[in-house]
């Protein structure tokens, strides 16, 4: 069958030559499969992914890659139809380009952050140890739309902090005009102890000429001040908070800090910032998210309690103050749980916020919970906190999005698989989700540490860390997408042809021949999937030209190891469209 557009005229024919038997398929849109479209199979593995939206509906995720020794950072954009974009490099593009430049290097990368640049890519920030003098350091670069990395900026990133001690703890937010501002924890001479640190990278690849040379100081007060997190002003600057043991007597405590978008820090807040907890006992691992004025919401995990831990929120005004109309250090949302600890903040579109934790009882259960922008606790959702499962399975590690409608959704680790659940802005569930949750993947392996996104229309999409690959220290990176309806995005049934078995996957006795034609020279990507969704092999990539081809499957994977019994497909990608033919069932 002959599929027509304007840019391409595209056929598969398959045939198994061993059979000597043709093929005539029928083509169908290929689509997500129902555990996960594969992001990257790589050899050595790939891990922590951290995802932004394309703005389109789809997402670009990076993650930490073993698969070289220098360059540790790569990215790869998944489309919101489930394909990956046939411009980027198949298992993903390296963000360092200049490997010869790093021969030398002391170490790789790690822990990479991304946000939205706004025009469909990308700036990925991560911690660097290439400098045995100066320790670890921050970096950033900027990948484009097409799958390339930006050729106006540094071949091997943008340095951000390359001073001596550790820079690390790195958190990221847009500067609103396709740039960003990156903070940091920070040992430099000179420190108190633990430190502060911000920067800004233009869209340009340069360094902020305004902020200083390794960063605006954030905090520089005495003590320690620990694990940053970050939100946009909404006018090019950011609101960072943290926890903060300057004060011995109190134990840690929750601070917050204004950084204009000229790198200064806003004359209005305190210097070394807004306390914002002071409490008795522990405060401490604070998240933060807008309140839609140019201030922030801020919730953290609060020891004022002796022997528990309970989640508690403040309200801090774009002027540098704590709002009035809530309770002096904070607002308690929870009491579900004896220990209740990671919260996880999103708006709720009217100046309050949906809070999310992880409550331990008998085991770790997910809760969350609708602080009003008056600073009282929504009387339609439970007085401490919505569980989001009733599972019984340890759930941790979550993430949380808003769904556009006052509601959020949430993504976590249940036991070695993944769940999502969709809470409305009313504290019930959306009915097509269950109790427990809509599980992701079932697969016997462990899928782990995910990551998430708004997509738009109520909808988000996942990516993890998967062991489906059945090599512990080398897992792969899967991405999937969760709708608003409740269930995952999955293809519908392969198309109806002849299966061929075969007594084993043997590839002396004979091959599988793919064929395909092009009206003219055409970007390709030709790739052997199995069931799973997981890439076994790819077979071509880049520009073909026009005419006939034929290209041959050994039935191998990308190991050169002879691939597992089971059902496999061949998806061709050209100019845009995809094309998903089931292959051969392997016994």
């Amino acid at each position: 069958m002959r599929y027509r557009s304007r840019a391409a005229s595209v056929a598969v024919v398959l045939a198994v030559m061993v059979l000597a038997t043709p093929v005539a398929p029928r083509l169908a849109s290929a689509d997500w499969p129902p555990c996960g479209r594969a992001i990257s199979t790589a050899p050595k593995g790939q891990e922590h992914p951290a995802i932004a939206p394309d703005g389109a509906g789809g997402a670009i995720i990076t993650w930490q890659d073993l698969r070289t020794a220098r360059v540790n950072v790569f990215a790869e954009h998944v489309l919101a139809s489930g394909e990956l974009d046939i411009r980027w490099p198949v298992d993903g593009r390296a963000l360092l380009t200049d490997s010869l430049a790093l021969a030398s290097a002391d170490g790789g990368q790690t822990s990479p952050v991304i946000v939205a640049d706004g025009a469909v890519g990308a700036i990925v920030a991560w911690q660097d140890n290439r400098s045995p003098v100066t320790g670890t350091d921050v970096f950033a670069q900027h990948v484009l739309a097409s799958g390339a990395v930006d050729p106006a900026w540094p071949a091997n990133g943008t340095a951000l902090s390359a001073i001596a001690g550790q820079q690390n703890a790195i958190a990221i937010a847009s500067d609103g005009a396709g740039g960003a501002i990156v903070t940091w924890m920070d040992t430099r001479p000179g420190a108190s102890e633990v430190d502060l640190y911000a920067q800004h990278v233009l869209n340009s690849g340069i360094v902020d000429a305004r902020w200083p040379v390794n960063g605006t100081a954030v905090s520089t007060a005495p003590g320690r001040q620990e694990f940053p997190a970050i939100v946009e002003d909404g006018a090019g600057g950011v609101i960072i908070t943290w926890q903060d043991l300057r004060d011995a007597t109190s134990g840690f405590d929750v601070y917050a800090q204004h950084v204009l978008n000229s790198g200064i820090v806003d004359p209005a807040w305190p210097l070394n910032g807004r306390a914002v907890c002071t409490a008795a006992g522990d405060q401490g691992r604070g998240t933060i998210t807008t309140d839609g004025a140019h201030g922030a919401i801020v919730a953290w995990t609060d020891g004022r309690i002796v022997n528990t831990f309970h989640i508690f929120a403040e309200h801090v005004l774009a002027s540098g103050a704590v709002d009035p109309a809530w309770p002096v250090n904070g607002r308690a949302i929870s009491n579900a749980a004896v220990i209740e600890s990671r919260p996880l903040a999103v708006p709720d579109g009217a100046g309050g916020s949906i809070v999310n934790w992880q409550g331990f009882t008998v085991h770790l259960n997910m809760y969350g919970q609708h602080v009003k922008a008056p600073g009282v606790v929504d009387p339609a959702w439970p007085a401490g906190g919505r569980a989001l499962s009733n599972g019984v399975r340890q759930q941790t590690h979550a993430e949380i999005v808003t769904d556009g409608g006052g509601g959020a959704i949430v993504a976590w680790g249940d036991s070695i698989h993944l769940v999502a659940q969709h809470v409305l802005a009313s504290g019930t569930f959306d009915p097509l989700y269950p109790d427990t949750g809509r599980a992701l993947c079932t697969l016997s392996s462990e899928q782990v540490d995910p990551a998430l996104v708004a997509t738009g229309g109520a909808g988000a999409i996942v990516a993890w860390m998967d062991g489906r690959n059945g090599v512990v220290s080398s897992p792969d990176i899967f991405a999937l997408q969760v709708l608003a309806a409740g269930t995952v995005d999955v293809p519908g049934p392969p198309p109806s042809e002849t299966m061929f078995d075969r007594p084993s996957p043997n590839p002396a006795l004979g091959l599988l021949t793919l064929r395909f034609s092009l009206a003219r020279e055409t970007l390709v990507r030709l790739a052997i999937y199995d069931a799973t969704g997981r890439r076994v092999r790819g077979l071509a990539s880049g520009a073909q030209p026009a005419g006939e081809h034929a290209l041959a499957w050994d039935l191998r994977d990308e190991r050169g190891h002879a691939v597992r019994a089971g059902l496999y497909f061949a998806r061709l990608d050209a100019e845009g469209r995809s094309f998903t033919q089931r292959l051969v069932t392997l016994k």
